[in-house]
């Protein structure tokens, strides 16, 4: 049985890695959107 202590400490890392995933997605998939707005919004415009 692992103590409650080594059990966190494995754990804890693996946390951060699974939250960091979707974060670093977004700020992809927003980025990604925030160039399209700026692609478009000038093209609308300028007809």
């Amino acid at each position: 049985m692992l103590s409650e202590q080594v059990f966190y400490l494995f754990l804890f890392p693996w946390i951060i890695f699974i939250a960091t995933i979707p974060g670093s997605v977004m700020t992809f998939l927003f980025a990604g959107l925030a160039a399209q707005l700026l692609n478009y919004l000038p093209e609308k415009n300028g007809d």
